[in-house]
């Protein structure tokens, strides 16, 4: 009989997530998370309290620090997405040619079960790591800038589904091609939308290229900046919060499909 499908899928990801603690790169991200803290705690410190005068004019210091702090916060959780892809990239494809997955869908698992809980492994580094990097973050920002702990839940929250997004289309796109041609892959599709919600955020046109990438791929960096705008009042962009919602949502739901019918159509040897 076979065991219910939240007990293999415990079971699935359990192991996926301990697969990818073992990993070599670990040790290399819990550093790269350490000198992040250390960044944010040197820029913090030397911000926040000092008057800035401009063209004679005294500008309030919380308008500089709700700045300076929705780029911090954006850069790292950017950061967090890209190494959530990164993680993804071989996680799924190198039980598919190291012959794991055949041993494991011998068993009565499915495919989807096993494909879902090889993302969420990966997902578990990359979160675990940007809970603590944003949060540290967060509370930094908001003792010494001032800034709204409950923006950065939201912003934390549209980190963690750009996360999904990136990792679930990095799997997918493992099956296809090599290893570092998918990192490649995550690296350029990640800044090209950085760079066009950025561009677009403020006003700027990149033409018909730049639309298509604005309109019609993921809104990772957008829907992380809309969800700061109260740190970055009154001139925050003009973006409805609920339609950037509705655009992730969607693409998480789409990622997944992608994942799981790329891996439904994997060939796999006996």
């Amino acid at each position: 009989m076979r065991p219910a499908t939240t007990q293999v899928f415990a079971v699935l990801a359990g192991e996926a997530f301990r697969d990818a603690m073992r990993r070599r790169i670990v040790p290399i991200i819990a550093v790269f998370a350490l000198l992040s803290l250390l960044v944010v705690d040197s820029c913090t410190s030397c911000s926040g309290s000092s008057q800035v005068v401009q063209n004679g004019v005294s500008v309030a210091p919380g308008e500089i620090s709700g700045w300076s702090g929705m780029l911090i916060f954006t850069m790292l959780a950017l950061w967090v997405i890209v190494l959530a892809g990164l993680l993804a990239s071989d996680h799924l494809a190198e039980t598919v040619f190291d012959g794991s997955a055949n041993l494991v869908l011998a068993r009565p698992v499915r495919r989807g079960e096993f494909a879902l809980a090889r993302l969420t492994g990966a997902l578990g580094i990359a979160y675990l790591t940007g809970a603590v990097v944003l949060t540290a973050s967060a509370y930094l920002l908001h003792l010494r800038n001032g800034v709204s702990l409950g923006a950065a839940v939201w912003a934390g929250l549209a980190c963690a589904a750009g996360a999904l997004v990136v990792a679930a289309l990095a799997m997918a796109l493992s099956l296809r091609l090599t290893r570092v041609a998918t990192a490649i892959s995550v690296l350029i599709f990640v800044g090209a939308i950085t760079f066009a919600n950025v561009f677009t955020l403020f006003g700027a046109s990149l033409g018909r290229v730049g639309y298509i990438v604005q309109y019609f791929t993921p809104p990772l960096c957008t829907s992380i900046v809309v969800a700061l705008k109260p740190w970055i009042a009154p001139i925050a962009p003009t973006v409805d919060p609920m339609i950037m919602a509705l655009k992730l949502a969607f693409w998480v739901i789409a990622s997944l499909l992608i994942l799981l019918a790329a891996f439904r159509s994997q060939e796999i040897g006996t």
